[in-house]
């Protein structure tokens, strides 16, 4: 049966079944629990000069195989509520953190600078011109390009950053720990790759565009300024009217998607 995750409440609900609330969770815990204890009291109960009778017998084993399916469903529950959680901040099309994984990986990182004055970059990148490629080539063109980009990313990235899609056509990476001139470094890079990368779609080539904007942070930023300053970077970018010698013809093609 299908299960849904309501990140608002943080519970799992199936249709025709009520919502599986940690206090819930807690409360099978607390059963499973007792019913253990019950077992272990109906073992030391035993009178060693005595056989136990067969209803004793019988009841020992109904209540030591009920504790144990108790145990495995709230396994079960465990490892589904984590997978679905894994869900709820995951981007479908680019397997990226989606708006809401961001949002708490930023929070993350700005709490991590407040607590031991670490720094990083926070780059915003748009893709110029995409509703083109969904109008010229389709919905199913327009996807690739999207995993493309996000294949890029992730793979000219470290493990410590954080890379997300947080809109349509837009990204953010998140380049923890990074100071301003290899964070500069980087995000010129990833710039340069980004607009000389294409995507080869039943016999047409798309040239990739995009603009990145970028802001530094810190110990006493805050996310809404953080992402004001990388879009407003970002779109100075966009409006820029010269030519710009690293949008070169696509040289560089597009890596597999992520899986």
């Amino acid at each position: 049966m299908t299960a849904y995750f309501d990140p608002s409440r943080q519970t799992i609900w199936r249709p025709g079944e009520s919502a599986l609330t940690p206090s819930a969770r807690d409360e099978d815990r607390r059963l499973s629990n007792r019913l253990a204890e019950v077992a272990d009291e109906l073992i030391a109960g035993v009178d060693e000069a005595h056989e136990p009778s067969d209803g004793y017998r019988r009841l020992l084993h109904k209540a030591m195989t009920v504790a144990a399916e108790a145990q495995r469903e709230l396994l079960r529950q465990d490892q589904e509520i984590h997978l679905l959680r894994q869900l709820s901040l995951t981007d479908a099309v680019t397997k990226l953190l989606n708006r809401r994984g961001f949002d708490m990986a930023l929070d993350r990182a700005l709490g991590r600078a407040r607590r031991t004055e670490e720094r990083g970059l926070l780059l915003i990148i748009d893709l110029d011109g995409f509703k083109g490629v969904n109008d010229e080539h389709g919905h199913m063109a327009g996807d690739m390009v999207l995993a493309s980009v996000a294949t890029l990313l992730r793979v000219n990235t470290r493990e410590v950053d954080d890379v997300a899609r947080i809109g349509g056509d837009e990204f953010a990476v998140l380049l923890n720990g990074a100071d301003s001139i290899l964070g500069y470094q980087k995000a010129a890079q990833l710039d340069t790759m980004l607009n000389n990368l294409s995507v080869d779609w039943d016999g047409a080539e798309i040239a990739i565009r995009a603009s990145v904007g970028m802001a530094a942070f810190g110990a006493h930023d805050d996310p809404a300024s953080v992402l004001r300053h990388a879009d407003a970077t970002m779109y100075g970018q966009k409006r820029r009217a010269e030519p710009r010698l690293d949008r070169a013809p696509a040289c560089l093609k597009a890596l597999p998607p992520a899986e």
